[in-house]
This record gives structure tokens, sequence and C-alpha cells, in this order.
């Protein structure tokens, strides 16, 4: 086969496809390549299939399959992450090259509008930028020189985010970029006149408090919506031109009570189509023992139109999956990537966060997700500036909202990264008080008690997220998971922590190691330490300092690393305590 070469570079000498492969090797090998996974295995993608001679066939709808495991139903024109990836890695090979290059030696290139990379050794011709150019600037977090600084410089990290917001504004719409708005929700009690008029008032009225605790929507100040709302002009922004586009809901309810059930019928209306969207039913046993009844139905009416997984916020992010924009859209896609633990995606979220951040930086709601996407995305094992930058996204939405559960929830988790591990707990009661509906925020602090050695607080934490969201959360039932374990019900850890289906999570794969291991289990202990290695080689050497910077308790360590002990893996001695 003949190795692609770049046609425009001057006095190009041709690259043999051994020499090809032996760059591509020694580049792929080289940790001076500063490139995710993902993007290195797209790179080796598209050289092997060159090399196979199959160029013409490599595709975004290929790529996106075959390296980026996204369905057959894969569709390019709604999903940009081929185009985004090919932009990274394309920043990635700049960066290296300019830095690593030596006279005469072969480069890999990807030019733009191609998949396919150019092998050359002739260096690159210099470009003037214009701002269509701006599609192939650097990642943050990815630039040769790298941030050691632990100090957060706003300045340099808002200069990094126009770069990548252009290239992220590139696959929206041509008439400019879209941010959307909170969902705005009129409620609508139709009374029956008669004698149930009075509670079915209460239950509108303490459902309207309910609603004003969440931070995802608006509340519309009367019973009915306005028709108007969809894509409207606004004035431009650093960015030029855009569009702001809000949505607009009218939930009907109609209270029907009996001796024995107290019901509420639920209808979500789309008030500019008159189209009904979404219908149903909430009810609650009166005979239950020990149960405020009317607490109980407005909590379950809340969640299910403003929670995570509520009816409205599900409306909506099928509306932006569909049609992306940014502002409270990153904020919607935020959560699937944060349930998903999807590296991709959640690097794609924090580059829209970023983007939204410049054009509204008092959001509290945007600077609160960043800072949780952040966290998310830096190895508590080795902390970057991310995770000093998210406790100062944190306080900042805090500030600017100290009533929103989302930015005391996001205060909480930067808080404990960066070892403030009692202000995180103050942050933490403090908001799921002002916000007792949403069960992420217990589920997540029971993890973080129960990791310190607060065993009783945070199991209780763990079954109070679940009471509150009717399925625990996944920290939730880790936390229930690792309380089996220490209480010695392995065969219980071990049924909890598979039940849960998290191969990402760290946590996770050593509870289910160390559980199989007292239990002897042979297939579940090779299945778990397979997942390890996978993502943390040489896992037995390092974990105990894992688990520190986790800030889990001695004890709960101690006993997690007899388990894996038992699976037949050797630990360092555990570091003897200079206090004694």
């Amino acid at each position: 086969m003949e190795v692609d070469v770049n046609i425009d570079a001057t006095e190009t000498e041709e690259v043999t496809e051994q020499e090809a492969k032996q760059e591509l090797d020694r580049l792929l090998s080289d940790p001076q390549f500063h490139s995710t996974d993902r993007n290195r295995n797209f790179l080796r993608f598209v050289a092997s299939e060159m090399f196979e001679g199959r160029a013409a066939a490599v595709k975004a709808y290929t790529i996106a399959v075959d390296v980026f495991g996204r369905p057959c139903s894969f569709d390019p024109t709604t999903d940009p992450i081929v185009r985004i990836e090919a932009t990274r890695l394309r920043a990635s090979l700049a960066q290296y090259y300019e830095a690593h290059a030596e006279e005469g030696s072969v480069r890999i290139e990807l030019p733009r509008g191609r998949y396919i990379p150019v092998f050359t050794k002739a260096p690159p011709q210099t470009e003037t930028l214009d701002e269509s150019d701006l599609l192939d600037a650097p990642e943050i977090g990815s630039t040769n020189s790298g941030w050691k600084s632990r100090v957060f410089d706003r300045r340099l990290v808002l200069a990094g985010l126009v770069a990548a917001a252009c290239g992220f504004l590139w696959f929206l719409s041509g008439k400019g970029p879209v941010y959307s708005e909170k969902p705005n929700v009129a409620i609508e009690m139709k009374l029956a006149g008669d004698q149930t008029d009075i509670e079915a008032g209460l239950i509108h009225d303490y459902l309207m408090t309910a609603l004003s605790q969440y931070q995802t929507l608006k509340l519309a100040a009367g019973d009915m919506a306005s028709e108007t709302g969809g894509i409207r002009s606004a004035a431009g922004s650093l960015f030029g031109s855009q569009s702001r586009m809000d949505t607009r809901y009218h939930v009907i309810l109609k209270y029907h009570p009996d001796d024995h059930v107290r019901a509420v019928w639920w209808q979500v209306v789309n008030p500019a189509a008159g189209e009904a969207l979404r219908s149903g039913v909430e009810r609650v046993e009166v005979d239950r023992p020990g149960i405020d009844v009317r607490y109980e139905l407005i909590t379950d009416l809340a969640n299910r139109f403003a929670g995570t997984r509520g009816v409205i916020n599900s409306l909506e992010l099928t509306r932006e999956l569909r049609s992306p924009t940014f502002g409270n859209g990153c904020v919607l896609r935020s959560a699937v990537a944060l349930e998903q633990l999807d590296t991709g995606l959640l690097q794609e979220v924090q580059t829209c966060l970023g983007t939204s951040l410049l054009d509204a930086p008092n959001n509290p709601d945007i600077n609160a997700e960043l800072a949780i996407v952040n966290l998310e995305l830096d190895a508590p094992e080795a902390p970057t500036e991310l995770t000093v930058q998210a406790l100062t996204l944190a306080n900042r939405a805090v500030s600017l909202a100290p009533m929103s559960d989302r930015a005391g929830y996001a205060q909480m988790l930067a808080q404990f990264r960066n070892g403030q591990t009692e202000a995180a707990f103050v942050s933490g009661y403090r908001a799921m008080g002002l916000n007792p509906g949403n069960g992420l925020i217990p589920a997540r602090l029971g993890a973080m008690l129960f990791a310190v050695g607060r065993w009783a607080e945070g199991a209780g934490m763990a079954v109070k997220a679940g009471m509150v969201d009717g399925a625990a959360p996944s920290d939730a039932g880790l936390t229930l998971a690792l309380d089996a374990y220490r209480r010695g019900e392995f065969a219980e850890a071990l049924l909890r922590v598979q039940q849960m289906g998290r191969s990402e999570n760290y946590i996770a794969n050593i509870l289910e190691l160390a559980a199989a291991g007292q239990m002897k289990n042979a297939a579940d202990i090779n299945e778990a330490a397979k997942r390890l290695n996978a993502k943390r080689k040489h896992f037995p050497a390092s974990f105990r300092s894992d688990m520190a910077a986790r800030h889990y308790s001695r004890e709960i360590v101690d006993q997690l690393g007899a388990g894996l002990t038992k699976a037949g893996f050797v630990l360092p001695a555990p570091v003897a305590d200079a206090s004694n």
C-alpha cells in the first residue's frame, strides 16, 4: 500500500509503510503525547484502516460505531462525537510535534475535513488562523506545557474556554449559537366544587413551595402558561448573534380522595400546541401507619415534575439530544453523562458548560454543574488544577444562589475532594435541608460519612436516599454494599455491588473483588480483577494510597484489603500511624 503523505508540504520526502507504522507505535507509547485513551484508539483505528487499504471506507459512522461504541443507529448529523474528537486529536498531534519533532523525522497530521492521517517528513505549513480555524483550538488541560499552578487563574481558564467554545459552536446551527433556559411551568388545580376543594387548594399551594426548591424549572406566577416560547433573537454576546430558547408547560391537576387512597391525576400539556404530552396518577394509601399523607403526596408530585428523572426534565432532555443547545441544555446533558460515567460525554459537557459560563458567568447552575463535572473527570489519586477549580466554581455558585440545593451539593463534593471533610458534611446537610426531595444529596453525603468511618450515619443516609427517590441512587447502593461487607455479610455485599452494574467505579470494583475473595469465588475474582487492571495498572500496589486519596478510613481499608489478600493479591504493608 501507499502511505498518505501531505501533498501541500514543500520538499516532502516519501514515507514508507514501515516508517509510518514505526512512528505510529512510537507516538502511541510516548508519555509525552498528551491525548486521551479514546483519541489514541481513534488514531490507531484510522491508521490501521489506511494500512489495510480501507481508507476510502473510513467515515464518521464507522469511527463512531467501531471506536466510540455508538449503536448501529448512530446519526452523525445529530451526534457530533466524531467531529469533536477529531478536533481534539488534531490539536494533540500539533502540540506534540511542535514540541518534540526532530528535523527529518516522520510526523503524523490529521488534516481538517478528513479522518485519515497523513505521514510526512516535512514541517507543517505556517497558517494564519481565521475564526473558522478555531475549531482546531487545543482542548483545555491537554497543552504540552501543563498547568502546574495550584491557584485558579480565571483569566487563563476563560481564554482557553473561548478556544474550546469555538470548536463546539461548529456543529450547531449556522445561524449562531442557541442558548436554552429553564422550562417555564404553570400549575393548575382543577377544583371539583365540593368539600374536597379546601384540601385540593392546600395541595396546590404546598406543591408550588416544593417545586420552588428545585433548580430545574421556573414557576409561572399564574395557573395558566403563556403560549409564547420557543427560539427568539437576543442581543449579541462575545460570540456574536445568538438565540435564546425556552419552553413552556402547563400542568393540570385533579384531586381524587376516597376512604383508603388520596390520589392526584395529572397531565402535562404543551400550551402552544394544546397537546397532552404526559399523564399519570400519584397515589398514597391513608391506612399506612405513621405517614403524613399530604406530605408524601406532594413530595411524589414534586419529584414527578421537577426531579432529575422527572417528566419535565425527560421532555426537555429528549428535545436537547435532538437539537443540542448551550445553557440549560448543557446542564441536562451533564446529568446523563454523570449517570453513565462516560468520559467522552463528560468532556463534551465540560466544553459546553465552559462555553456557557463565558456567556453567563453569574449563572449559579452552570458554575455548580461545571464544578461537579470537573471533579468527575479528575482522578482523586492524581488530582490536577481541576479539583481546585471545582471548589472555586462551587463556592461561587453558593454565593450567587445560597438557596440552591445544586450549588450546595457541588460545594459539598468539592470540599470533600479538597480535604475539607467537616465543611463538606455541613454543606451536605444544608443542601439536603434546602431540597429534601433531591435524593442525590443524602446518597452522596452518606457515602462520604461512611468513608470516614461514621458507619451508622452513612448507612442511614443511604436508606433515606432510597426512600426519597423510590430507587436508591448508585452512591446509596454502594454505601449499603460496603456496610454489608463491613458486617461480614459478604454474599449480600457481592449481590448488591453486582446489581449496581457500575463497572467504571473504582470502589465498586474493589468491593466486588474483596467480597469475591472472602467467598473464594474464582469467576467473580477474575472478572473484577480484569476491570481493575484495565483502569488501574498494578492496582494492588496503589490500593492503600488510592483509598486514602478518597478519604476512606483505615478500618474499612484494612477490611477490604483482607478480602483482596484472600483473592490472591499481595498488598503493601500499611504505613505505621505516626501518632503511635
